[in-house]
């Protein structure tokens, strides 16, 4: 049985991205729900604006019942694995734009201080560039680029997610992150 208040873990890319075997139960708002562990696995049927925008991350908390969020992205980097925390959206889209004000929410939201960062552990800033330009962005020793959180966080923590960001550059790293 899945702890419904347990934290929710997004991958911005599927698992089959991944190489992860996760068992699917139940398809909502443009997302797919799986478990893994004993874990809570999400993520969208594609990273756009059209499964990842405030109404369908409203429904997925009104579901999931959650306040914290681990989001794990794809990264570009030296480093295996680097927690996140902050982002430079470098992709020309914000999932945000245009969408709000949702329900009681704010229609300009503070952007600050969005991730929750362990203070005796290192976090790093990721350029997101969205997932086209991702797969054509080129190994660099001084940026880290990511895939999609720098999209998908701000919609989370519009809707006050405690977020923790993690970013991994294989398969490999991200199934021991889950085992």
């Amino acid at each position: 049985m899945i702890n419904k208040t347990a934290d929710l873990y997004y991958l911005c890319a599927g698992p089959s991205a991944w190489g992860l075997d996760v068992g699917i139960f139940k398809k909502l708002a443009g997302h797919v729900f799986g478990i893994m562990n004993d874990k809570l696995i999400v993520w969208p049927k594609k990273l756009s604006s059209r499964n990842c925008n405030p109404k369908n991350i409203h429904t997925l908390k009104a579901s999931a019942k959650n306040r914290d969020v681990v989001i794990i992205d794809r990264i570009k980097s030296e480093t295996p694995k680097v927690n996140i925390g902050g982002h430079v959206n470098r992709s020309g889209e914000n999932y945000l734009i245009g969408m709000t004000p949702h329900y009681k929410y704010p229609q300009f939201p503070d952007m600050t201080h969005i991730y929750k960062t362990h203070p005796h552990k290192t976090s790093k800033t990721v350029h997101t560039v969205g997932p086209k330009r991702y797969k054509k962005a080129e190994l660099n020793s001084k940026i880290i680029w990511s895939e999609g959180i720098g999209l998908v966080a701000p919609v989370f923590h519009y809707f006050g997610y405690n977020i923790k960001g993690f970013g991994v550059n294989s398969a490999s790293s991200l199934k021991q992150y889950f085992c």
